[in-house]
């Protein structure tokens, strides 16, 4: 329904999955880790127009069912709020803008590692890393986590903008399964994060831009705490090859902790044509992370090819597959961690309100911590139906 500049948009979403492995777990005598699971995923969507602002406001709550492990039910959420304040502080500042974007959720499911949108580029803002999913937690733990970001810029020129960012992530944990691995050290996590750059357009075709960012990550466990400071400073260029054709390039170094130094790089070649797109994209990067028992600041590798085609006006089909290696700490403290992810998604409108959905994800996670091991894979195969009415 539409009145004014005020929408409310209901939407519904029910799925069957058939996933090889519940649990996140390695193979181990007596623990059937495939199951069938139910998902049910209710959400509202409120977008709001108005003379001072503009935003965004995403509600979805989440249950799912399993077949053979009832005691794994569980509700859960995922919300997000976008706000455009742009209209507010122009009054004041004409060439300035002001965005704020936060975003929320409660689960029981490991972080893991997250993978981008297929078929947008690793700059997007929904493709935003999350510093607490670089690696594997080895259980099924529920914990929540809320990240809220402001951004502002400011055009000295026409083709010249001074920005910067703040964001603030927290973590939390709220207990753990029975069954666990890899460690049963629980912790809480908070994440504060400054960047400030410019951006300059060179030409119709040239952008380019430079950014320093400071990060701190700060995480708790009963009485101990762990502080980890990463400062980077990068510049990136883009250029637009043909009209379907861009690319993006950059790097930069980054100082760890004050003492250790490494390297930011990052590549992607983006195509856009009106029913097809597709991204490859590599990154260098350093993460704080929390694995096995110890917090320790991991570095590595991510490369990523992702594609959607628009079959017809009724079919759409999308492809990602992703590898990514990081590592980090020394001695008995040392971890490695390497993930790979594939996976096909085929829709069906069936009317403007109705659609279908036919998913398979491969998911494999090696983990080398210490003297230990381990390897954790998963299938999933689900059929969903979706209705949307907005």
């Amino acid at each position: 329904m539409f009145v004014g500049h005020f929408e409310v948009v209901p939407s519904l979403c029910v799925s069957e999955r058939y996933d090889t492995n519940v649990f996140y777990a390695r193979p181990t005598p007596g623990l059937e880790r495939d199951d069938f699971v139910t998902n049910v995923n209710p959400m509202l969507r409120v977008v709001h127009n108005g003379d001072n602002a503009s935003g965004v406001l995403n509600l979805g709550g989440f249950s799912e069912t399993y077949v053979k492990n009832p005691g794994l039910n569980y509700f859960g959420t995922r919300d997000s709020l976008s706000l455009n304040l742009d209209n507010s502080i122009k009054r004041w500042l004409p060439d300035a803008s002001l965005r704020v974007k936060d975003f929320f959720s409660y689960t029981p499911l490991p972080p893991g590692f997250d993978n981008p949108e297929a078929g947008t580029s690793p700059g997007d803002l929904s493709n935003t890393q999350d510093v607490f999913a670089q690696g594997l937690l080895f259980r099924r733990t529920n914990y929540l986590r809320n990240n809220g970001i402001v951004s502002t810029s400011y055009a000295t020129t026409a083709s010249t903008s001074l920005n910067a960012t703040y964001s603030n992530a927290i973590i939390r944990f709220k207990g753990a399964a029975p069954l666990t691995q890899g460690g049963t050290n629980l912790f809480d996590a908070t994440t504060q994060t400054g960047t400030v750059g410019g951006t300059t357009r060179l030409s119709e075709l040239d952008t380019v831009n430079v950014n320093y960012s400071h990060a701190q990550t700060e995480f708790t466990r009963t009485s101990q705490s762990s502080l980890f400071k990463i400062d980077s400073a990068t510049t990136g260029w883009s250029r637009t090859l043909t009209p379907n054709l861009s690319a993006e390039l950059g790097g930069g170094g980054i100082l760890i902790n004050s003492r250790q130094t490494t390297y930011a790089a990052n590549a992607a070649l983006i195509m856009n044509f009106l029913n097809n797109s597709a991204t490859i994209s590599y990154s260098h990067s350093a993460f704080p992370m929390f694995i096995g028992r110890a917090p320790t600041v991991v570095v590595g590798n991510v490369f990523l090819l992702s594609a959607v085609q628009k079959i017809d006006r009724q079919w759409q089909l999308s492809e990602v597959v992703s590898y990514a290696h990081r590592s980090g700490g020394s001695g008995i403290s040392a971890v490695s961690f390497t993930s790979y992810r594939a996976g096909v998604d085929i829709y069906y409108w069936v009317t403007s309100i109705w659609s279908t959905a036919l998913s398979f994800d491969y998911m494999k996670f090696t983990l080398e911590s210490g003297s230990v091991t381990s390897d954790i894979d998963r299938e999933a195969i689900t059929l969903s139906v979706r209705a949307n009415w907005g």
